[in-house]
């Protein structure tokens, strides 16, 4: 009963409004319709349409005349509303009928032919379910026409398939999240608050580690010989995703900025087919220091396995140009992944990444990437743990501390980690719903953390290396030295007894 009195209140509100409209401001002008409260919290789709298509028509610029509603859509509208205001003895008005607008939209003459048949051929309720029809649009229907954009059908969650907090856009013809679940179920805002504390935890404790190795590695350079190639592998290794730690960071202290956009009054997760450079931006810098810190991995692999081969070092000899082409190779993903369009935001975290916008674009650009560096690592460790099986090492290890069996250990723990990734990719696959990448657990918690955690991986070996380096330092102040080679202890020798050589002469025995 509410919303019927509602319908005709507004009815007559619009009549009202428009004769004085046309009194006070002869000359008429563009406004947006969001403007204009009165068409903002009608109940149907239809009726909303028609009398702000009437009242409010859309005009350009270019086009000298107003375009109204065609008259299809006025005779649906008269059809529903009819009954009802023939109830309340309301005739139908004059301004309104249908015979004033064109029958179709041509050359001749230009209207709106408003919503689908399906929006507007449902059967006009009865009075009995009126008040709870009329409850139920009014906390999930939230259409707005835009100008520019044209209409667009913003429905909550529940429409058209849509999830909860999500609104699916006309125009773009999918279901889009909100950046904010304040309007949804309370376990979806938890699960993103506590999946954007982990990440925060996780990525902060990476550049804090890392900047620890820095410092205390330019600040002992002058008191060591030069670093070995596994060790300023690994220190590039944490680099790269301390760098990827620190957009995380400025992604979460900056989501609304970065993540969302303004879109018909909501606040909308970027997807792919919207273009927003700060989004654009943090993505291709994650996706870039993902893949560097990656490839520092398999160049750690090999450099352990060079460093204890026999006649090991020939990397020593290609660092500068093996260092070059690790931070500028990863430029060819990145630059890939912009012409596919494959940045959008994750709801979960709230972090905008590549691959985010399809389950294909994320296998192809981060799935098939840790397949592929994980083959390519695990050969060099494979190999390196037959060959210290089968001798010893005892030798090398003295003269060569990039040989340590740490670095062996350390990419053994990196495929642990990918492997689990890679798990999680799998265990989606198989998920008929993505209600498990949209809620946090195991699954989703492998696929959010794993930049940080590998960042906090590789910085706490670092530190654990730098910590046996200082150790050893402190208790043999000359180990470190180039060249160097303990001499032989001189350990008292027993004395010798002399020796005395008589020589026998006869004896006299004559007796004086």
């Amino acid at each position: 009963m509410q919303g019927v009195m509602r319908v005709i209140i507004l009815l007559t509100a619009l009549l009202a409004a428009a004769a004085a409209a046309a009194v006070q401001h002869p000359r008429k002008k563009c406004e947006l319709i969001p403007h204009v409260e009165m068409c903002r919290e009608l109940p149907y789709n239809g009726t909303r349409f028609f009398l702000c298509s009437v009242y409010f028509p859309m005009c350009n610029e270019k086009i000298p005349i107003p375009i109204g509603p065609c008259r299809p859509m006025c005779e649906t509208v008269k059809r529903r509303c009819m009954p009802l205001l023939k109830d309340f003895g309301f005739p139908w008005p004059a301004a309104l009928e249908c015979t004033r607008f064109p029958l179709e939209n041509n050359n001749e003459a230009m209207c709106m032919p408003g919503p689908s048949a399906d929006d507007s051929a449902h059967p006009i309720p009865s009075r009995e379910k009126l008040k709870e029809k009329d409850d139920h649009h009014r906390e999930t229907e939230e259409d707005t026409l835009i100008e520019d954009k044209g209409p667009l059908d913003s429905r909550r969650g529940g429409h058209r398939g849509c999830p909860v907090d999500h609104i699916y856009v006309n125009k773009s013809a999918a279901c889009i999240p909100v950046c904010t679940a304040e309007h949804g179920i309370k376990g979806l805002q938890t699960d993103r608050e506590t999946a954007s504390t982990f990440l925060f935890i996780f990525s902060l404790v990476s550049v804090v580690m890392t900047s620890i190795c820095v410092i205390t590695t330019i600040s002992r350079r002058s008191d060591r010989s030069p670093r070995s190639f596994p060790e300023t592998a690994l220190l590039n290794c944490a680099a790269a995703f301390a760098g990827s730690s620190i957009v995380y960071l400025l992604s979460l202290l900056y989501r609304e900025q970065i993540s969302c956009t303004s879109y018909a009054s909501h606040q909308l997760f970027i997807v792919s087919s919207v273009t927003h450079v700060p989004c654009n931006s943090a993505a291709v810098l994650l996706y870039y220091f993902g893949t560097a810190g990656r490839l520092w991995w398999i160049v750690l692999a090999y450099a352990w396995h060079s460093s204890s081969a026999p006649q090991g070092g020939h990397m020593e000899r290609l660092r500068p140009a093996i260092e070059m082409l690790t931070w500028a190779l990863p430029l060819l993903f990145v630059m890939a992944a912009l012409v596919a369009k494959s940045v959008s935001a994750d709801p979960l975290s709230g972090i905008c990444y590549v691959g985010a916008a399809s389950k294909t674009q994320d296998s192809v650009f981060n799935l098939l990437r840790d397949v592929i560096c994980v083959i390519i690592t695990a050969v060099p460790l494979l190999v390196g743990c037959l060959v210290r099986v089968g001798r010893s090492t005892l030798a090398t290890h003295h003269n060569n501390p990039g040989s340590s069996s740490i670095f062996g250990v350390i990419t053994l723990l990196y495929l642990l980690s990918v492997l689990y990734y890679m798990l999680s990719f799998g265990h989606g696959a198989v998920q008929h719903s993505s209600a498990w990448d949209r809620s946090w657990n195991l699954v989703s918690a492998g696929k959010v953390l794993i930049d940080p955690f590998l960042g906090v991986l590789s910085a706490g070996a670092c530190l654990v290396i730098l910590l046996r380096d200082v150790f050893t330092t402190y208790r043999s102040p000359l180990s470190n030295k180039a060249g160097y080679v303990p001499a032989v202890p001189r350990i008292p020798q027993p004395a010798v007894p002399s020796v005395h050589t008589y020589t026998s002469t006869p004896r006299n025995n004559t007796i004086m």
